[in-house]
């Protein structure tokens, strides 16, 4: 799995180096909100998007790892008590089973 991983990385460099030198001579002129950059090489703005762009999947992906893990931590807890209490209920001899849990016999023969 890690090598396919690897495979991947190395393929997705590999394309992203094409398309800059493909665009190694093209300037754009970029408004963003009230500034304006004129005169900006496309290879740039495609380096400083992929760059916020992961930044920003690595905050909402820790954030998620974060939560993923508080609920594992939560379910494992919760299976401990459980392991607990059916050990508990294991262990107990039936002349400790009160009379009101035990059903009433029925006479089938009547």
């Amino acid at each position: 799995m890690k090598i396919i991983l690897n495979l991947a990385k190395i393929l997705l460099i590999i394309l992203l180096l094409f398309v800059l030198t493909q665009n190694a001579d093209q300037y754009v002129d970029i408004d963003l909100f009230t500034y304006h950059f004129s005169g900006v090489n496309l290879y740039i703005v495609i380096i400083v998007s992929l760059t916020v762009g992961a930044m920003f999947g690595a905050v909402f992906m820790a954030f998620y790892v974060i939560q993923a893990s508080s609920e594992v931590r939560e379910l494992k807890r919760k299976n401990r008590q459980l392991l607990k209490e059916l050990e508990n209920l294991r262990n107990i001899s039936i002349e400790e089973i009160p009379d009101e849990d035990i059903r009433p016999e029925t006479d089938v023969a009547k």
